[in-house]
């Protein structure tokens, strides 16, 4: 039987690992993946993880041992360098070679960096891997004033911990709104009213000139020329994702690793799922991709099934959730394509209903309080 190998110990590249073995794969799996650990769960490193409640360790989908019982060759700490398509095996940064039958690429996304001087100052730091995690939690302590460059989840999440911590924070955006990729500013607007009323200074419309620090970070520059005092900066500038590897091998890429509905690239013996992919939407009629946990782990299972020889089409309604002190935001769908919005009362909140012009419902918005209603 021939072998599978996954680039990216992800959420997305780890499930596609276990679903493999949980539908019958009975072959030799290799999981390649460049931090030391084995995938575990992101979501909880901007909320459990940052407010003392959860452990990274216990983020972790499975422990080392299950991925030796199940057969699993993990290769962590390690990336790849190239992959030769027509020998059907990659090369990783050692010179080790993995030769496979077929091949998925979940390489997921990176976060972009804070490009203005003093952005490598201690005290500064994204939030993307449990290192990070790590570095940012015993920042947030109370009394102590933290900077949010950024007013996307990761960063209004972050902003969220902390002030419950005790922290006082300011959340810089550059944009006239938050989340304006992700949800209308009707729904935004409750939501930064939600962080107002926990004291965070949120601000609009403001870019970051520089970090000023001497070693350590104390304080952020604008572009205005106001100087802003703080004690650490986090920072959630959006993501980029990881095609290098597909493209230098003469993979689709287009905002993503272009794939069928099967997950198949352009190589009938490559796959790819979770952030570093883009495929049509038969829902939406046209190409997405998605940064989310929900597409992760389902992209994964369609993966795995496909790389065994079943063809399964993903053909998903888009979801996720944000956790933000009592409020539960839960979306379905793609919001941001509506252009009128009906409002509906529900217990513990209120519904958004995004609806297209010719009256389509387009996505569903749920800032609930104190529920667990679930979309």
């Amino acid at each position: 039987m021939e072998s599978i190998v996954i680039v990216g110990a992800g959420h997305s590249g780890g499930k596609a690992a276990q679903a493999l073995r949980k539908h019958g794969f009975a072959g030799k799996i290799a999981l390649v993946g460049s931090e030391a650990h084995p995938p575990y769960d992101r979501p909880p490193l901007s909320k459990a993880v940052l407010l003392g409640k959860k452990p990274t360790e216990a983020c972790f989908f499975k422990p080392v041992q299950w991925y030796e019982e199940n057969g699993i060759d993990l290769f962590l700490g390690r990336t790849v360098e190239r992959i030769d398509r027509p020998e059907k095996l990659i090369c990783l940064d050692d010179g080790q070679e993995l030769r496979y039958g077929r091949l998925l690429l979940a390489t997921g996304a990176r976060p972009n960096e804070l490009r203005v001087p003093g952005g490598k100052l201690d005290g500064v730091s994204q939030l993307r891997t449990t290192l990070d995690a790590a570095l940012i939690l015993p920042w947030l302590s109370k009394g102590r004033h933290l900077i949010v460059v950024g007013a996307g989840f990761i960063g209004l999440e972050v902003a969220a911990a902390a002030s419950e911590l005790g922290c006082a924070v300011t959340v810089l955006e550059a944009a006239p709104s938050a989340l304006m990729r992700s949800l209308p500013e009707r729904i935004t607007h409750l939501l930064i009213d939600t962080h107002k009323e926990h004291g965070v200074d949120v601000r609009f419309g403001v870019h970051v000139a520089s970090i000023e620090g001497n070693g350590k970070v104390s304080a952020v520059g604008l572009t205005n020329r106001e100087v802003l005092p703080c004690d650490a900066v986090v920072y959630g500038i959006g993501v980029t994702p990881n095609t290098a590897l597909a493209e230098e091998a003469g993979l689709t890429v287009r905002n993503g690793i272009l794939v069928g509905p099967d997950l198949r690239t352009t190589d009938d013996d490559i796959f790819a799922c979770g952030d570093a992919c883009v495929f049509w939407s038969p829902l939406y009629q046209r190409e997405i991709r998605l940064e989310s946990w929900k597409n992760a782990e389902d992209q994964a299972d369609v993966a795995a099934r496909g790389l065994m020889g079943e063809s399964v089409a993903y053909s998903p309604v888009p979801w996720f959730w944000s956790n933000q002190y009592d409020v539960s935001l839960q979306v379905a769908g793609m919001p941001t394509l509506g252009a009128n919005i009906v409002e509906r009362p529900i217990g513990g909140g209120r519904l958004f209903f995004s609806l297209a012009h010719n009256g389509e419902l387009v996505g569903v918005s749920a800032p609930l309080r104190h529920t667990r209603c679930r979309l």
